[in-house]
């Protein structure tokens, strides 16, 4: 992706969902735009490197599974309430 790609990417680098949304722009039209996978919640910049944009060279490690995330556990616990 290079700094003033705006096309809608066709997948998330950490989950491989189809559901991409455009979160913001900057400030400065055409200098990067910021994308957000409505289904894990990653986010990118368009300026950022190929490891953080593109499915297939992001860190296997961190990849996730959408199967799992209602499993996940929220972090941090919310304390219960105080009397």
């Amino acid at each position: 992706m290079t700094t003033s790609d705006t096309a809608l990417p066709g997948t998330c680098p950490r989950c491989d969902a189809h559901e991409i949304r455009v979160l913001t722009t900057s400030p400065v039209p055409g200098v990067w735009t910021m994308f957000s996978c409505t289904t894990c919640l990653y986010s990118w910049r368009s300026t950022e490197p190929s490891y953080a944009t593109d499915p297939t060279t992001y860190p296997a490690v961190f990849k996730v599974d959408p199967a799992t995330i209602p499993d996940m556990p929220v972090v941090p616990t919310v304390p219960q309430r105080r009397a």
